[in-house]
């Protein structure tokens, strides 16, 4: 006689190889209930000034329900696609095509969402310029496009060096501080040199500069490992924070540098003259041109960036 097996709760089990739905559900509200321990204080409060110049906080509800919401949602679809499946008793060859055709199926979801991803790293500048006109794109694509453009490729650049080399490197951000500083100072002084190409000219030498210094610190410093290589590279950090900042003949101190020349689309300068990128092509003039430009610049820097660190991943070394 047959034996009907059921759950603590009288229900009976899910079938091997169906939808575990009971279990997905479960597992989507412990992830959202993660996202809202998160977001209620990060998303949800925000901080302000009142007209005395006092600090308040404000509410935004809204904005961590939304979160929490999208985890859900996402992982509930995760769960009922690929992960909740309930287990049987299969032989270990079974076992092992069933997780090789999950994995291939979790790569294949990997390409389209990549796709899916610089698909809408491309548009975004055209979609915040359709909804917010020119003067309301502005700040969201120069604040919340180029300037994360910039952290997530040097992100990247740093999982090169602690990722994939295991190197705990806290000066990582020095270089940057060099490329940045190399490239306004000889902006600076040999601009005009250079005309409307100064940009395309000093750009890669502010590159190559960051590495330079890059490598002659990697000389004495990789001999290290460990605790030793985190002191020494934050040494070194905090080494280039103090020179930017008191060498002030050079660097002008926290002041900074100022009237370093603007980017050109390769020689055309984005500027209201007959001469200017608007006026060759016809459009009205607006700074917002020149954002977008380097939106796009940046993003195939980060590009590139991750090409590279694809292809550093799979070296034998």
């Amino acid at each position: 006689m047959a034996i009907e097996t059921t759950t603590p709760s009288g229900a009976a089990p899910p079938a091997p190889g169906s939808v575990d739905v009971a279990g997905s559900v479960r597992d989507a509200a412990i992830a959202a209930g993660l996202t809202a321990l998160l977001a209620f204080p990060l998303l949800g409060l925000k901080t302000d000034q009142d007209i005395s110049s006092r600090l308040i906080i404000t509410p935004q509800w809204s904005r961590a329900i939304i979160a929490v919401a999208i985890v859900f949602v996402g992982r509930l679809i995760l769960n009922l696609l690929f992960f909740k499946r309930a287990k049987a008793e299969r032989p270990r060859a079974a076992k092992i095509e069933a997780t090789t055709a999950r994995a291939e199926a979790l790569m294949d979801l990997g390409r389209i969402l990549k796709w899916v991803g610089l698909g809408v790293m491309l548009a975004y500048p055209l979609a915040m310029l359709w909804i917010g006109g020119p003067s309301g794109a502005l700040k969201w694509i120069d604040n919340f496009g180029v300037q994360v453009l910039i952290y997530v490729m040097l992100g990247w650049g740093l999982n090169i060096v602690v990722g994939l080399a295991g190197l705990l490197d806290l000066g990582y951000v020095a270089f940057y501080a060099v490329g940045a500083y190399s490239y306004a100072l000889l902006a600076v002084q040999f601009g005009e040199f250079f005309g409307a190409w100064s940009f395309w000219a000093l750009l890669p030498i502010g590159g190559i500069l960051a590495a330079f210094w890059g490598v002659i610190l990697g000389f004495p410093v990789l001999r290290l490992r460990g605790d030793y290589l985190a002191i020494v590279t934050l040494a070194f950090g905090e080494i280039i924070r103090l020179v930017l900042i008191n060498w002030v003949e050079v660097t002008n101190g926290g002041a900074g540098i100022s009237s370093i020349p603007r980017p050109s689309f390769f020689g055309i300068p984005f500027n209201a003259s007959d001469e200017g990128f608007t006026a060759r092509f016809g459009l009205e003039f607006s700074p917002i041109y020149r954002t977008i430009f380097l939106y796009y610049l940046i993003l195939v820097l980060a590009l590139i960036t991750a090409w590279v660190t694809n292809r550093l991943r799979r070296l034998p070394v």
